[in-house]
């Protein structure tokens, strides 16, 4: 699970920026926004990758045993989600100059930058 919210990891972001040395001002806008609009969509291809899994676990859930077990996963799948909102909105934070102007629409919540 650790991998899904890899997209914006520090190491990435710095490879990322790393390919965008020489580019015009424009150009570096347009990559930045893109990258945060792809970061949204792997966040919501996690959502539903996670709920998948959660249905998958409701029929465990008949069985004492596996509650433990399930009640860990539920937390670590909560941990991953708000981690990989974090790092969107951080990296809308950091670049917010470059991204002025965009709308990003996270869950419910709509981000200017």
């Amino acid at each position: 699970m650790q991998q899904q919210t890899e997209f914006l990891s520090p190491e990435k972001l710095q490879l990322f920026l790393a390919g965008l040395s020489g580019l015009a001002p424009e150009e570096v806008r347009k990559a930045k926004i893109l990258y945060i609009r792809n970061a949204i969509s792997e966040y919501r291809a996690m959502i539903d990758s996670f709920a998948g899994f959660g249905q998958a676990q409701g029929c465990m859930s008949i069985i004492p045993f596996f509650w433990p077990v399930m009640g860990a996963q539920k937390r670590i799948i909560g941990a991953q989600l708000r981690l990989a909102k974090e790092r969107i909105r951080n990296a809308i934070d950091v670049w917010r100059e470059d991204l002025k102007g965009e709308r990003f629409q996270l869950d419910d919540e709509e981000i200017v930058a």
